[in-house]
């Protein structure tokens, strides 16, 4: 049964018209084993702007989540009559610290006893009119359970934005920012850290609903029979579709000159009718249904992470904290990811008509990284940014939007991002603080000072709404939180556009990169912007400072808050980046054609996301410098056998492969003799190429001087002349030819002994030889003794028989000695 306190009662509680000082906090449950569950949830709670002739419904469930049973469990709403003056009273009523409402509402009976952890429905339902609302704000709510003695059970504390009796209702402009935007996924270009990107692009993951809610129109998660990797260019090379990449299906793009894709004026008919929302054939309008107008804010590496999910098979940690440990992070190959296709396809047709803003690549620390003498890096973030955007997404970004990270930007970053080409930058309230005197929203426009070298267009900022942001980081996953997030976007839209501001206004509702809200609250806001009377959707390309003489001073100049530097990436950091750089460098100096394969990897260790996540950050470094060691070892000299020189001189090959599978590689070959005087090097070809997974033979002319072994040392380096390798790789050589000329020299020095020798032996034997015929010659002829033969022997005396034989001297001359004497 339904009770309403009677009017007389109402009167007489006149303490119930006037706000009193908070007594009671919110209730909320004990934290129960696996989870925690609200006593009290408001589950729906309609409309969302009250007026006049609307009546109010609020449903839900209670639970008991106290040990011990309840008894006469009623739920009731306790109102005030009395508005809100300004947010800050609506964000202390939010937190429970404010003044407690005391208007009493209906109640509805739940059950006479209800058990523990027993939960029962509720229904609340009031005529506006009844509650006596005094006119256009917005008004405290508390929905609570209480049991039959009074005490509270749980509670809810809530908003009634009421449009009034239907006077004028004030207004404001809203331009939503929505975010498509992750942290860094992976090391290196296989490596992925975790399996987290896969399941948040799926329809029910982070990424799947942001893209299906801000569409505005329904998606499809069904991959379908096509080969999404061919239809979306995938398995092409960045540059290869550029010709196509703006292309859309033929049945939504109607030609030029009024013709389909098969040249007929029916197909032309009906594509003019879709495109137009036109009458069709039956004569009756096709109108589409309204669309809040979304500026989609991307980090061109989560959808380069996204493109490589799904293009190609990559590598998948298990644990990669394990690595910090010591431990192997296990290792898993995937192959494309089917749902990373779904999602590109359906973003590039959600995105096509939209306006597209962009980070730098992976959101880096820009301050940091220009505090540190790293402005390349910086500079190489803009750059591959926008190379990635179109390769995702078919389209480009608005070069003329900077998101700095967090919304926050020092003097050097504003003169950096202005020099980059932007004029509109995206901030928080933090970088662009509303002026001390103002009690009221300010129009998020704020002009910035010329920079020069930047673009001709006043720069200004759009500064992102605070109050609207910490809106949409509410809680909205779980039962009843979506109910009363949207309850309190509508409240807080209504309290800015009911403040007393003289000027036009524009609010910027941009919750920031990691919002991650339930399906219910990511559409429910974007349908209570159509809905809420207050509120006018504009396009965020479309809002720029109002005239300079009528412009009001409301807010501080750029401002970069003193604890933003404590918790900036570290120069400890960075220098182990730059440890990284420098390997990179040495490798991408033998790469042909200024290749910089590992750039992006490079620009995702500088992102902002790994501020507070020093260990996970120091992994993904020590897997990239792993992986960068391992591209310059594929570029090395195979180790052949020993080189064994069968003579002087020799010829050697040295086999130098590139196991690259991408890049050709320019190689300076360095060679050097371990010991010069035993072995020397010859004339060879020092620089030449070698395409990708090749194999080139440099052959080396060698000169041994002496016999044994040495040690030939080979180097690859860049053309600078610097190793790419830390050692080199050592060729023995042995020198064994050197015997055959030993024998050669010995041959020619008996040669010439035995020339010289021979005279001599020649006349010795003619001596004899005489000598011999002498002492034969009388028996020999047959002569009496004493007469003389042919041959005339000479008689000696008997010394001349002792005398020695007569020699030559050194120079051929014949030596003296005893004269023979003749007989």
């Amino acid at each position: 049964m339904r009770r309403f306190a009677s009017a007389a009662a109402v009167m007489a509680m006149t303490a119930g018209l006037l706000p009193i000082p908070a007594t009671l906090p919110p209730v909320a449950a004990d934290p129960a084993e696996g989870g925690s569950v609200e006593p009290l949830v408001v589950e729906r709670l309609t409309p969302d702007a009250l007026d006049e002739g609307s009546t109010l419904e609020i449903s839900g469930t209670v639970t008991n989540t106290t040990p011990e049973s309840a008894d006469d469990v009623t739920v009731r709403m306790r109102y005030s009559r009395h508005s809100f003056r300004n947010r800050d009273e609506l964000s202390d009523f939010a937190a429970g610290t404010g003044w407690q409402p005391d208007a009493p509402g209906p109640e509805e009976p739940v059950a006479e006893v209800l058990a523990p952890d027993a939960s029962e429905g509720y229904e609340i339902s009031v005529p506006v009119e009844d509650l006596g609302l005094s006119g256009f704000g917005v008004y405290p709510l508390v929905v609570e359970a209480v049991d039959g003695d009074g005490d509270r059970l749980g509670a809810q504390y809530t908003f009634l934005p009421y449009a009034g009796g239907g006077e004028d209702v004030p207004s404001v402009d809203i331009a939503w920012v929505w975010p498509l935007m992750d942290g860094p996924h992976r090391a290196d270009d296989d490596t992925f850290l975790t399996g987290d990107l896969s399941a948040s692009v799926a329809a029910d993951g982070r990424l799947g609903r942001l893209l299906a809610a801000g569409a505005q129109s329904p998606l499809s998660f069904d991959p379908g029979d096509e080969d999404l990797v061919e239809l979306l260019g995938l398995d092409e090379e960045p540059g290869e579709a550029s010709d196509t990449a703006t292309a859309q299906p033929a049945e939504s793009t109607p030609s030029p000159e009024g013709t389909g894709p098969e040249g007929t004026e029916a197909d032309a008919a009906d594509g003019g009718a879709e495109d137009t929302g036109e009458a069709d054939a039956g004569g009756e309008e096709s109108a589409e249904p309204e669309k809040v107008p979304v500026t989609w804010a991307v980090d061109p590496a989560t959808l380069d992470d996204i493109v490589r999910l799904a293009s190609a098979s990559h590598d998948v940690l298990s644990d990669p904290l394990a690595l910090s440990e010591g431990a192997d992070p296990g290792r898993e190959g995937s192959p494309p990811d089917t749902a990373a296709q779904v999602w590109l396809r359906e973003a590039r047709e959600a995105l096509a008509s939209d306006t597209v803003v962009a980070t730098p690549y992976a959101s880096p620390d820009l301050a940091a990284l220009l505090r540190n003498d790293m402005g390349g890096s910086a500079r190489a973030s803009v750059a591959v940014g926008r190379e990635a955007v179109p390769r995702a997404l078919d389209k480009t970004a608005d070069g003329s939007f900077a998101l700095p990270a967090d919304g926050l930007m020092d003097q050097d970053v504003y003169e950096f991002l202005a020099t980059s080409g932007a004029h509109r930058f995206l901030l928080s309230e933090s970088a662009k603080p509303t002026a001390s005197w103002l009690s009221s929203t300010p129009t998020a426009q704020a002009p910035l000072d010329p920079v020069e070298g930047g673009p001709e267009e006043e720069p200004y900022a759009l500064v992102a709404d605070a109050g609207l942001a910490e809106v949409l980081a509410m809680p909205s996953r779980e039962p009843g939180e979506a109910a009363l997030a949207l309850q309190r976007f509508a409240a807080e839209t209504a309290m800015i556009a009911g403040e007393n501001a003289a000027q036009e206004r524009v609010v910027v509702a941009y919750p920031g990169a990691d919002w991650d809200p339930g399906t219910d609250m990511a559409e429910g806001v974007l349908s209570a912007t159509l809905s809420l009377p207050w509120l006018e959707a504009e396009p965020l390309d479309s809002v720029e400072p109002a005239p300079a003489e009528e412009r009001e001073t409301t807010r501080q100049a750029l401002t970069y808050p003193e604890g933003a530097y404590s918790e900036e990436l570290t120069s400890t950091y960075l220098s182990q980046v730059s440890d990284v750089i420098r390997d990179v460098r040495l490798f991408n100096s033998v790469l042909v054609g200024g290749s910089d394969p590992f750039r992006p990897a490079i620009l995702r260790l500088e992102s902002v996301h790994w501020r507070d996540r020093e260990t996970l950050a120091g992994v993904t470094r020590s897997l990239l410098s792993d992986a960068v060691e391992s591209d310059i070892d594929d570029v090395r000299i195979i180790s052949g056998e020993p080189v064994t020189l069968a003579s002087s001189t020799g010829t050697t090959g040295i086999l130098v492969a590139n196991d690259l599978e991408d890049e050709a590689v320019h190689i300076h070959l360095s060679l050097y003799s371990e010991n010069s005087e035993r072995l020397s090097v010859g004339e060879y070809t020092q620089d030449f190429e070698i395409a990708p997974g090749a194999k080139t033979t440099v052959y080396v002319p060698l000169s041994a001087r002496i016999n044994g072994r040495t040690e030939l040392h080979a180097s690859l380096q860049n053309a600078a002349g610097e190793p790419i390798t830390t050692q080199d790789t050592v060729i023995p050589v042995n020198a064994t030819g050197l015997g055959t000329q030993a024998l050669a020299i010995s041959a020619v020095g008996a040669l010439i002994l035995v020339v010289a020798l021979a005279p001599r032996a020649l006349r010795k034997w003619s001596r004899d030889r005489a000598k011999r015929a002498r002492d034969d010659g009388p028996a020999a002829s047959g002569d009496a003794p004493g007469t003389a033969g042919p041959d005339t022997t000479e008689e000696t005396s008997p010394e001349a028989d002792s005398t020695p034989d007569t020699d030559e001297g050194p120079e051929g001359e014949t030596a003296p000695g005893p004269r023979r004497k003749e007989s």
